[in-house]
């Protein structure tokens, strides 16, 4: 049978290019244009994932989220997809099955972000995303919000700095092996360069509410021990940037 998914945006330009996308794929979609309506459609249909804005007229993706998890029989994943996820409060992403994509993103990856959910087993309480870019597809841009970071699962990513005028400095190369975006969960930063794949790359998409999830029970000197990582890390990206400026 085909896995049921609910979109709810206020944008309605935006619900119609998703919805012709999703035709294409094994998906019932569904959309709702507000969180009101969102919220009785959620109630009264059994969805496998939830799509849902963040700002929106008559009922916010916060207050959707808090009123359906109180009345839902099982926890949905639920994709808060937004251009404000920086407002959106701790305490909603420490929530389990919520995860976060920035607006706009490419379509393959919405649908494939789905696909991830809908596929991952049901008594997976930390959950670590599969994600493939193909060669030349950006993976995050300049001044995105730095609440996910990656780890590269196999394949090259180049780190860039952009400039107004289109052109480009390559930063680095990250292999196999190494992480690219926020490192820790440390006070949410902008990050400074973007990321694309330089050759199809195969990435584990994983966020901040699950890195302290992990961290939990974990003795103080080990998260010292990170963080000080994540410090040394900072200090090379910089130096990195400013030997390939001059």
């Amino acid at each position: 049978m085909k896995k049921n998914i609910l979109m709810i945006d206020d944008n309605l330009d935006l619900l119609d290019v998703v919805k012709e996308l999703f035709a294409k794929t094994e998906f019932n979609f569904v959309t709702a244009k507000d969180g009101a309506e969102g919220l009785f459609k959620a109630k009264n249909q059994k969805f496998d994932a939830i799509i849902c804005d963040f700002k929106m007229p008559k009922l916010d993706g916060e207050a959707f989220i808090t009123e359906f998890r109180t009345v839902a029989k099982m926890e949905v994943p639920i994709i808060i997809y937004s251009g404000h996820l920086d407002a959106i409060p701790p305490k909603l992403q420490a929530l389990k099955s919520i995860y976060k994509l920035a607006k706009p993103a490419q379509g393959y990856e919405l649908i494939q972000r789905v696909r991830c959910l809908v596929s991952a087993p049901e008594n997976e309480t930390v959950r670590v995303l599969p994600i493939r870019f193909e060669a030349g597809s950006s993976i995050f841009k300049e001044a995105d919000n730095t609440s996910t970071c990656y780890w590269i699962k196999d394949g090259e990513v180049e780190l860039l700095k952009e400039f107004s005028d289109g052109s480009e400095i390559i930063l680095a190369t990250l292999h196999a092996g190494d992480f690219v975006g926020s490192y820790l969960p440390v006070d949410e930063r902008f990050r400074s360069f973007s990321a694309r794949a330089k050759t199809s790359v195969q990435l584990k998409e994983i966020t901040q509410a699950q890195i302290e999830k992990e961290l939990e029970g974990k003795p103080e000197w080990f998260r010292s021990l990170l963080l000080s990582s994540h410090s040394q890390l900072k200090s090379v990206h910089k130096t990195l940037r400013q030997k390939k400026a001059s």
